[in-house]
């Protein structure tokens, strides 16, 4: 079954990072934009006389989802990519077509001992989605533990990392980590690695009897990382993979 496209609204337009915008839509018709943390909608748009269509994950952080009126995602400019030409010059009030929601990246009903959630770049924005039902469920079960790894070349590209952090001051079971593949600050914190995300697997110690795995982001990295779980003994059900492709046409 086809999803409807329904024309949406560009209401704002903010800076996340170096070459990293939000930007937040509303329906024309003011209608609830209703979706599960972790899945994606597709916005048509023009370029250069084509219509073209991309993808991207929910990065609200919404308490109340079904009286939810905007659709927040993030998205980093990539060379001579036609998105990043149009969403990087769209101005509030510009239109555009939109549908969705669809994806599979969610929150079982049911949580494991711990969630392992991987990113890199604006990979990590449905686990931004995530983190208003993560908090309700930590506090329901102080026994949870959510492991979130994030990977940019550089501090300077880390979004949503003190939302993060601050989570992680409030729920013991809550940990971020935040590595830089590039460049290392001059004092590192307690959370920050240099490296890739793949120099904490081995740390994290996973377990496939307690874990499931989330990996979101860069083809190559989801493909990388996704083998080495499936070579420890992990399920394919047990590792949950969104791959963010990168565009110029």
């Amino acid at each position: 079954m086809v999803s409807p496209r329904y024309p949406v609204i560009l209401k704002e337009k903010s800076v996340l990072a170096p070459n990293t915008l939000e930007l937040t839509y509303i329906r024309e018709d003011e209608a609830a934009i209703s979706y599960l943390p972790g899945q994606f909608f597709s916005i048509d748009f023009f370029h250069q006389g084509e219509e073209k269509t991309r993808s991207y994950s929910a990065a609200g952080r919404v308490a109340d989802l079904k009286n939810n009126r905007e659709f927040r995602f993030a998205i980093s400019a990539v060379p001579n990519g036609a998105a990043s030409h149009y969403f990087f010059n769209a101005s509030p009030g510009e239109r555009a077509k939109m549908s969705g929601p669809f994806g599979a990246l969610v929150l079982p009903r049911s949580d494991p001992a711990r969630y392992l959630l991987i990113g890199t770049g604006t990979g990590v924005a449905p686990y931004r989605a995530m983190l208003p039902e993560l908090e309700l469920r930590m506090a329901q079960n102080p026994e949870l533990r959510v492991e979130l790894v994030m990977g940019v070349r550089r501090p300077q590209e880390l979004i949503y990392g003190e939302e993060f952090e601050a989570v992680a001051e409030r729920y013991p079971g809550f940990r971020f980590h935040a590595c830089y593949s590039r460049h290392m600050p001059e004092t590192p914190r307690h959370h920050e690695r240099a490296g890739r995300v793949q120099v904490l697997f081995e740390p994290l110690a996973p377990e496939p009897q307690r874990d499931l795995v989330y990996i979101c982001g860069n083809p190559d990295m989801v493909d990388e990382a996704g083998s080495w779980f499936l070579a420890r003994d992990f399920s394919p059900r047990s590792v949950k993979r969104e791959k963010y492709k990168f565009s110029t046409f």
